[in-house]
Protein backbone atom coordinates (compact mmCIF):
# COMPACT_ATOMS: atom_id res chain seq x y z
CA UNK A 1 0.00 0.00 0.00
CA UNK A 2 1.28 3.40 -0.73
CA UNK A 3 -0.12 6.90 -0.05
CA UNK A 4 1.27 9.56 -1.84
CA UNK A 5 -0.44 13.20 -0.32
CA UNK A 6 -1.15 16.12 -2.81
CA UNK A 7 2.18 18.66 -3.55
CA UNK A 8 4.12 16.41 -1.39
CA UNK A 9 7.22 14.24 -3.80
CA UNK A 10 7.47 11.70 -1.22
CA UNK A 11 5.01 9.19 0.03
CA UNK A 12 5.03 6.27 2.37
CA UNK A 13 4.52 2.39 1.61
CA UNK A 14 3.60 -0.28 3.71
CA UNK A 15 5.53 -3.10 2.25
CA UNK A 16 5.61 -7.31 3.75
CA UNK A 17 8.69 -7.68 4.64
CA UNK A 18 8.81 -3.97 6.69
CA UNK A 19 7.80 -3.04 10.30
CA UNK A 20 5.03 -0.46 9.23
CA UNK A 21 4.85 2.23 7.32
CA UNK A 22 8.72 2.90 5.13
CA UNK A 23 9.73 6.18 3.51
CA UNK A 24 9.55 6.23 -0.31
CA UNK A 25 11.76 7.91 -2.73
CA UNK A 26 10.38 10.43 -4.81
CA UNK A 27 7.45 9.39 -6.19
CA UNK A 28 7.95 12.16 -9.19
CA UNK A 29 10.88 11.30 -10.31
CA UNK A 30 12.67 7.58 -9.31
CA UNK A 31 11.38 5.34 -12.04
CA UNK A 32 11.92 1.86 -10.74
CA UNK A 33 9.73 3.69 -7.16
CA UNK A 34 6.73 1.30 -5.42
CA UNK A 35 4.26 2.75 -7.68
CA UNK A 36 6.39 2.49 -11.36
CA UNK A 37 7.37 -0.69 -10.77
CA UNK A 38 4.46 -2.85 -10.98
CA UNK A 39 2.99 -0.42 -13.89
CA UNK A 40 5.52 -1.85 -16.00
CA UNK A 41 2.69 -4.51 -16.77
CA UNK A 42 0.89 -1.32 -18.31
CA UNK A 43 3.79 0.95 -19.93
CA UNK A 44 6.01 -1.84 -21.16
CA UNK A 45 5.28 -2.98 -24.84
CA UNK A 46 5.64 -6.42 -24.11
CA UNK A 47 2.71 -9.46 -25.43
CA UNK A 48 3.03 -11.22 -22.15
CA UNK A 49 1.84 -8.30 -19.82
CA UNK A 50 -1.78 -8.57 -19.08
CA UNK A 51 -3.35 -5.49 -17.11
CA UNK A 52 -6.97 -4.67 -16.26
CA UNK A 53 -7.89 -0.94 -15.81
CA UNK A 54 -10.93 0.55 -15.03
CA UNK A 55 -11.76 4.25 -14.48
CA UNK A 56 -14.68 5.95 -14.13
CA UNK A 57 -12.94 9.39 -15.91
CA UNK A 58 -10.94 7.17 -18.73
CA UNK A 59 -7.92 8.40 -20.43
CA UNK A 60 -8.84 10.15 -24.23
CA UNK A 61 -12.76 9.76 -23.82
CA UNK A 62 -14.76 12.83 -23.52
CA UNK A 63 -16.82 13.70 -20.23
CA UNK A 64 -18.56 9.95 -19.17
CA UNK A 65 -21.07 10.59 -16.73
CA UNK A 66 -21.08 7.52 -13.78
CA UNK A 67 -21.91 7.11 -10.12
CA UNK A 68 -19.25 5.64 -9.30
CA UNK A 69 -15.61 6.53 -8.11
CA UNK A 70 -13.88 3.46 -8.54
CA UNK A 71 -10.58 3.78 -10.34
CA UNK A 72 -7.83 1.18 -10.15
CA UNK A 73 -5.41 -1.36 -12.26
CA UNK A 74 -5.32 -4.87 -11.96
CA UNK A 75 -1.51 -6.38 -13.32
CA UNK A 76 -0.34 -10.02 -13.93
CA UNK A 77 2.81 -11.20 -15.49
CA UNK A 78 1.34 -14.92 -16.21
CA UNK A 79 4.76 -16.04 -16.87
CA UNK A 80 5.56 -15.99 -13.26
CA UNK A 81 3.84 -17.59 -10.52
CA UNK A 82 2.36 -15.39 -8.22
CA UNK A 83 3.64 -12.08 -9.66
CA UNK A 84 0.05 -9.61 -9.69
CA UNK A 85 -0.26 -6.43 -8.44
CA UNK A 86 -3.38 -4.23 -7.91
CA UNK A 87 -3.18 -0.34 -7.39
CA UNK A 88 -6.31 1.26 -6.38
CA UNK A 89 -5.99 4.94 -7.15
CA UNK A 90 -7.73 8.89 -7.32
CA UNK A 91 -6.45 9.63 -10.45
CA UNK A 92 -8.72 10.86 -13.55
CA UNK A 93 -7.44 8.91 -16.06
CA UNK A 94 -5.20 7.01 -15.68
CA UNK A 95 -3.59 4.83 -16.16
CA UNK A 96 -2.94 4.99 -20.67
CA UNK A 97 -1.35 2.06 -21.98
CA UNK A 98 1.83 2.47 -23.62
CA UNK A 99 1.92 6.13 -21.82
CA UNK A 100 4.42 6.84 -19.30
CA UNK A 101 2.63 9.34 -15.96
CA UNK A 102 4.11 12.52 -15.38
CA UNK A 103 2.65 13.90 -12.37
CA UNK A 104 0.52 17.20 -12.69
CA UNK A 105 2.16 20.25 -11.80
CA UNK A 106 0.30 21.03 -8.66
CA UNK A 107 0.70 17.39 -7.41
CA UNK A 108 4.26 18.45 -6.91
Amino acid sequence: MVYKAPARNRGKALIAAAMGWQDTPDLTMFPGNVVAKPLEHVYAANDANKFIAYNNIPPDIPKVKTKSNSKGVLMMNPQAPDEASWIVHTIPGFPKALTGYVFPPAEI
